[in-house]
C-alpha cells in the first residue's frame, strides 16, 4: 500500500538530494557543493527531527526525533569544522530548490496531529533517510576529490543508515507501513 501523501513526500525526497536539475543530468560536483548538501542534509534532519520530538504523538516518535536531531547536530558540526579547516565555502548546486521542497513537508508535518502526525513523520523520515544513503552512496562519495572529505561522508553514512533502520522499526513497531 502506498502512502497516502506519497506524491509530496517524492517531491520532497527527490530534491531533498539537493542535486537539482544541472546534477541529475550529469554536472559534476566538486567538494564545495557536497559540503552544502551535506550540511542541508543535516540541517533538514535537525529541523524534522525537532518536530518530530515536539509534535510526536508516541513517545516511540518523540524519541527518535531527539535521536535524530542531537546525532545530526555533532555531525553538521563536524562538516562544517572540515570546511572551515579545508578553507572550503559549501555552495549548493545551481538550481537548488531543496529549502522550498523542505517548507512544503514542514508544512505538511505541521497540518497533522495525533496519529496522523506520527504516520506522516515516519514516512517522512524513512523516505527521506533512504534519499540520502543512495545519494551519498550513488552520488556524493563518488563525487568527493578530498580524501578528508570522503573520509568524513563514509563515516558518518552508517550513522544514516542506522536513522533509517530506527525509524523503520519505530514505523513498524506501530503498524506503520
Amino acid at each position: 500500500m502506498k502512502p497516502k501523501h506519497a506524491p509530496a513526500i517524492a517531491g520532497f525526497v527527490i530534491s531533498m538530494t539537493i542535486l537539482g536539475p544541472g546534477a541529475m543530468a550529469g554536472e559534476t560536483l566538486d567538494d564545495a557543493t557536497v559540503l552544502a548538501i551535506f550540511d542541508q542534509a543535516n540541517a533538514v534532519d535537525i529541523y524534522t527531527g525537532r518536530i518530530g520530538a515536539k509534535h510526536g504523538n508516541s513517545e516511540d516518535v518523540r524519541a527518535l526525533g531527539r535521536m535524530v536531531a542531537t546525532d545530526h547536530v555533532a555531525v553538521q558540526q563536524m562538516g562544517r569544522d572540515l570546511a572551515k579547516k579545508l578553507g572550503i565555502i559549501p555552495t549548493p548546486p545551481d538550481n537548488d530548490t531543496s529549502v522550498a521542497d523542505h517548507a512544503k513537508a514542514v508544512a505538511l508535518l505541521q497540518s497533522k496531529s495525533g496519529a496522523e502526525f506520527d504516520k506522516a513523520y515516519l514516512r517522512h523520515d524513512i523516505a527521506f533517510h533512504q534519499s540520502v544513503v543512495d545519494t551519498v552512496k550513488g552520488t556524493l562519495l563518488p563525487a568527493i576529490k578530498n580524501s578528508e572529505l570522503r573520509d568524513l561522508v563514509k563515516n558518518v553514512l552508517p550513522g544514516f543508515e542506522h536513522h533509517l533502520a530506527e525509524t523503520k522499526a519505530v514505523a513498524k513497531n506501530m503498524g506503520i507501513d
